[in-house]
């Protein structure tokens, strides 16, 4: 199949649709379908039946049929087939799920469990409170150039969904963290490239989309590792019956008695451990009974995975194993989630978010009140006759 791009779609929506279409082709083709015109609309609920039985979700599903829908009708308008069998197919109903959110407490410490002597600080810094601050998704972040940036009239300017561009305000934190980052740092990165990318890699290209999840749940996971309730919780999460369970644990005694980060303790050498740490239960076992199987090296904490046993162990792996303890979620599109209840919650017009965030219908900016009741009662106060 082929398919013609004449909506004025997001290249990440259009690769989504090209990579659906080719899987739907290729369910076709396994099942003997050769040809468009001997589609079937029985054949498209076979194929959506199989996604039901993947444990797709309802909006995943809704996204493909989506795809598959546009497909049809692109032929049907060409005349390249008489019939439409997507006609009569519905998408499955879909939950109003409420975003979930952090508190600026929460973020505030995310921010903070950046480390001032990374090369990355002041990088990090502002992309998290951009995406926070000024509610922008991730895509758009990533596409931000220097030429986007205009700190006389304290404004970005973003290329949204549909190729919308927005202005946003620059100001306070994210104004500050963003000047320092130019001003400071991003230059040391692109001696190489000069890419006119605001946001860039330590190689000086642009950001991916996956480096900031993955920066953003470093900084999450090691926020939380400050804190005594999550120690608790994650201690009584870990099997000390494993190697790598017991591991983790020692990990955890140190970082509770000696406040380090994860980031310094992936790569810890045993020639530099506290001449206390035998007072340390679980890390006491653990280089008693672990760490003496290992002999080839002078870092203490090591992959006891099944395909990587004895291995260095590196800082993401270990980062991604101790969210999964703590068992909490992290995302860019939460900030912006929290970007949008915070304005609410402070009064904001619902139709002055909207345009901040790029919503084309305000319904999908209202789902934003349903997390602050008190917004809907102050609408009502205000603009009833009968209130």
């Amino acid at each position: 199949f082929s398919l013609l791009i004449e909506k004025n779609l997001s290249s990440n929506t259009i690769d989504a649709y090209k990579r659906y279409l080719n899987e739907y082709n290729s369910h076709l083709k396994n099942n003997g379908i050769q040809s468009i015109s001997s589609i079937k609309q029985d054949d498209i609920r076979d194929y959506i039946k199989l996604l039901n039985n993947r444990g797709m979700s309802p909006s995943s599903i809704s996204r493909i049929i989506s795809s598959i829908r546009s497909f049809h009708k692109y032929l049907t308008r060409e005349d390249i087939v008489k019939n439409n069998p997507t006609l009569n197919l519905y998408s499955p109903k879909l939950s109003k799920k409420l975003p979930e959110i952090l508190s600026e407490k929460e973020i505030t410490s995310i921010i903070h469990a950046i480390e001032s002597t990374s090369q990355f600080y002041y990088r990090d810094r502002a992309i998290i409170e951009i995406l926070y601050s000024c509610g922008v998704r991730v895509t758009e972040l990533c596409e931000l150039e220097l030429s986007n940036v205009e700190f006389d009239d304290d404004l970005i300017r973003v290329m949204g969904k549909g190729s919308k561009q927005r202005l946003l305000p620059l100001m306070g934190r994210a104004r500050e963290y963003l000047k320092e980052y130019l001003y400071k740092s991003r230059e040391s990165f692109i001696h190489k490239t000069k890419t006119s990318s605001v946001f860039v890699s330590k190689n000086g290209k642009k950001l991916t989309r996956m480096t900031v999840f993955n920066l953003l749940e470093t900084y999450f996971v090691e926020s939380k590792l400050k804190l005594d309730d999550i120690l608790i919780l994650i201690k009584d999460t870990i099997d000390q019956k494993t190697d790598e369970g017991l591991s983790d644990l020692g990990i955890l005694d140190m970082v509770k008695k000696y406040q380090l980060p994860l980031s310094k303790l992936y790569n810890f050498k045993i020639d530099s451990l506290p001449n206390d740490y035998e007072n340390l239960k679980y890390l006491n076992r653990y280089i008693n009974d672990i760490r003496t199987k290992i002999n080839s090296s002078n870092r203490l904490f090591f992959d006891f995975s099944l395909n990587n046993y004895g291995k260095p162990l590196s800082y993401l792996k270990l980062i991604k194993r101790f969210k999964k303890y703590i068992g909490l979620k992290i995302s860019p599109h939460m900030l912006r989630h929290s970007f949008a209840t915070d304005l609410l919650r402070n009064n904001a017009d619902l139709r002055f978010v909207q345009n901040l965030l790029g919503h084309c219908d305000i319904s999908t900016t209202q789902i934003y009140t349903h997390l602050d009741r008190k917004h809907l009662k102050r609408v009502y106060d205000i603009h009833h006759p009968r209130s």
